[in-house]
């Protein structure tokens, strides 16, 4: 079902009339949005091209809503800095996808779960843009990731995605609930499409304080011949039998490619995922203390100023509520020091044993979900039914340091997909790429119909 960029191209002016034929009859729940009037501001390498963006980056005149009621009827009035890349670039952003609510695990959209296009029993991930590539409705999405939002996502529905390093593309205009741990990044049929997004959107903004002075360059990576690669143990802990064989399977055509790939041990791998959900509630609180009916979104009627905001902060789901009201807990005066700061302080250690594993590694590599796509209403063997967790250690780690990773399908249990995580060091995203895209050339997975 996916398309490429190219197979996009050559059907001219007719590929974004079809997307958003397609995006109005979508049943799937793949889509919040149809942005029919958006327009392709110049002419580029996208020129042409329709683009999905997740619902919290913020489009002039289209509703932007984070998946949450408490943002219905808020038309933001500009663009996101990677909408603009996009639009700039010749790209038509025809969707907004949909996303559980202000992207926090566990939450439920206002839409309600993205179905799986591969199998419509199953979910298609916490955020609908992979499911919109392996749809065929876009051939390329733009997402926050964070928890895993992009990266499980593109796991499940057998899509190529990429979460650059923490401040290569800017998030001017993300409405972001941890402004530590999210990043935006790209999802598409291949590794190739993915790259060309991403040379899209890279680039300083003087707007994101966050923002890396320098373009990132994704092209030159080290070639795999020679490739030292590490397999921390812990990012294997839990991982379904079917998940692991297809893992094993991706590890011998590394080795086939001329890789060295060794497990060893992480000592602070135990401590990233309870650092990831310490730090993300407590951010979150404050992130989303802003909405309470004065300034964006819906306002309740009220017959005073505290009443109103009581009843307006009624509409965050109550996943939503609960991170919150936990995130303060954890930021009061008699928790900050044993919670929160023990964590940023933990996170210390973490990004600096990840800074001397890649002395001595190029690569670290570990399945991107613990398994394959669930049942639609069905608890998730990847994590996503613990509503303050990401979905595995290796990607909470990934957060928490910032890092680079790309996920590409590594195999199929029956007609689903295994996602595999290649990890680099800090700003080393032309490496990832660079292995990611031999992989994907050598694997050459394709799903059981296709066969």
């Amino acid at each position: 079902m996916t398309k490429d960029i190219a197979s996009f191209k050559a059907a001219g002016d007719k590929a974004v009339a079809e997307s958003l034929e397609k995006i109005k009859k979508d049943d799937s729940g793949i889509f919040i949005a149809a942005c029919g009037d958006a327009k392709a501001a110049g002419s580029g390498p996208l020129s042409g091209i329709p683009i999905a963006v997740s619902d919290n980056i913020s489009t002039k005149d289209v509703e932007t809503t984070c998946g949450s009621k408490i943002l219905k009827g808020y038309v933001p009035p500009f663009s996101g800095k990677a909408v603009d890349d996009l639009t700039n670039a010749g790209a038509v952003i025809v969707g907004k996808t949909n996303m559980v609510e202000f992207g926090i695990l566990g939450a439920v959209s206002t839409k309600g779960p993205v179905k799986n296009p591969l199998d419509n029993t199953r979910k298609g991930g916490p955020s609908g843009s992979a499911a919109a590539v392996a749809a065929g409705i876009v051939p390329a999405a733009v997402c926050s990731d964070v928890g895993g939002l992009l990266r499980v996502s593109a796991s499940f529905c057998g899509t190529a995605a990429f979460k650059p390093s923490y401040g290569a593309v800017s998030r001017f205009g993300l409405i972001y609930y941890t402004g530590s741990l999210d990043q935006i990044g790209v999802t598409a049929t291949t590794v190739s499409d993915v790259v060309t997004v991403m040379d899209v959107l890279s680039g300083n903004d003087n707007r994101d304080t966050t923002s890396l002075p320098d373009k990132m360059v994704y092209s030159g990576g080290k070639p795999l011949s020679g490739c030292k690669i590490g397999i921390p143990e812990e990012f294997l802990e839990g991982v379904s039998a079917d998940v692991m064989k297809t893992f094993d399977e991706a590890v011998a055509t590394f080795e086939k490619l001329g890789a060295t790939c060794k497990k060893f041990s992480m000592n602070t791998a135990k401590y990233m995922q309870p650092v990831h959900d310490i730090i993300a509630a407590g951010e979150s609180s404050a992130m989303l203390a802003k909405y309470d009916g004065t300034r964006f979104g819906p306002r309740a009627e009220a017959d005073n100023w505290h009443e109103m905001i009581a009843k307006t902060r009624a509409l965050f789901g109550p996943v939503v509520e609960r991170r919150i009201m936990l995130g303060i807990h954890l930021l009061m005066a008699g928790q900050y020091n044993d919670y929160y700061m023990k964590s940023m302080q933990t996170r210390t250690l973490i990004i600096e044993e990840f800074e001397s594993v890649f002395k001595e590694y190029d690569l670290l590599i570990s399945p991107t979900a613990k398994d394959v796509a669930p049942e639609l209403g069905g608890a998730c063997g990847a994590g996503c039914d613990q509503e303050f967790s990401s979905y595995s250690t290796a990607i909470a780690g990934v957060d928490l340091a910032g890092l680079p990773a790309a996920t590409v399908p590594c195999g199929f249990v029956g007609k689903l997909p295994a996602g595999l995580q290649i990890i680099g060091g800090y700003l080393k995203d032309a490496d990832v790429i660079a292995a990611a895209e031999a992989f994907e050339k050598a694997a050459d997975v394709k799903s059981p119909e296709a066969k």
